[in-house]
């Protein structure tokens, strides 16, 4: 039995401290990462059909078989009896490839979202499971808020909220390779799993700390050295009053944070580049990602 309708939003994160500890034996990367879920969205709507169908708005030259939504749902049907249908439309608000994860996001919420539309009975642990299939960032994706992710990313445990800050985020409308990014490291094979700056960024969430000042990613040195329009992006943020900044996962959109939301909102319509997508925007909570996403 589906709903006949189901309408989701799928919210972005920005990453609040990244390390990059080295290459693993399987080829990927060890790290560990603070996500923190912002509210910039993209819309989902789900509604009845006998096949898998999926349209998208605003993300021009994508197939449809080569999104993640599309692969998300055709993982989760081919977990349920006589592989159900559903019609899909997701609406793109937030920039493709700019270290945001609304790929990922996207990936999440379809799951979550089918699992209510088909009234599938698929346990927590299980969603998750399936998630890790799909991408790093994806299980960050099925409860947001502030958490702590490590080995791929895809590991998460959750942590105390942070208090609600408001920030503008700017994509500068240029695209980073990942691999490019993690070349530009030169990192040899991991021999820790820890990062004592994680640690200790984990333990002023706990005492509810000022965080601002400790934000910090190992990307962001190489990135702006070689990608001067994302540098550009980066100091209009401070030119503009914001008390941190800060490069999102391994590029490209650069973030930063503001006394307050009209300090923001300001800095927002103050950006005056054409290429440049500029989004004021807001920390969520665990509790209002997951009601943000079913209203």
């Amino acid at each position: 039995m589906t709903s006949p309708r189901l309408r989701a939003r799928s919210c972005a994160k920005i990453n609040l401290a990244l390390s990059v500890l080295g290459r693993r034996t399987d080829g990927y990367h060890e790290i560990q990462t603070i996500f923190q879920a912002i509210s910039i969205w993209d819309d989902l709507e789900f509604c009845p059909s006998s096949k898998l169908e999926l349209r998208c708005e605003n993300l021009p030259g994508v197939r449809a078989e080569d999104n993640l939504v599309w692969e998300a749902a055709s993982l989760m049907a081919s977990t349920l009896p006589g592989n159900p249908g559903v019609s899909i439309t997701l609406r793109k608000r937030i920039p493709a490839g700019a270290g945001l994860g609304g790929g990922s996001g996207n990936a999440a919420v379809t799951l979550l979202a089918l699992r209510r539309f088909w009234n599938a009975r698929i346990s927590d642990a299980d969603l998750a499971r399936l998630a890790a299939q799909l991408g790093s960032d994806v299980p960050f994706f099925l409860n947001g808020g502030t958490a702590l992710g490590h080995g791929r990313g895809e590991n998460i445990r959750p942590l105390p909220d942070m208090r609600p800050e408001y920030l503008v985020v700017v994509f500068p409308g240029v695209h980073v390779s990942t691999a490019e990014a993690y070349r530009s490291l030169n990192l040899g094979l991991t021999s820790v799993t820890e990062d004592h700056r994680i640690q200790r960024f984990c333990g002023q969430l706990q005492n509810k700390a000022c965080l601002l000042t400790g934000i910090f990613n190992d990307f962001e040195a190489s990135i702006l050295t070689a990608y001067p329009p994302i540098r550009e992006a980066k100091e209009f943020l401070v030119e503009r009053g914001a008390v941190a900044t800060l490069l999102s996962g391994s590029g490209s959109s650069v973030f930063g944070f503001f006394p307050g939301e009209e300090s923001a909102s300001a800095a927002a319509r103050g950006a005056f580049r054409e290429a440049w997508r500029v989004f004021p925007a807001k920390t969520l909570s665990r509790a209002e990602y997951l009601q943000n996403m079913f209203g």
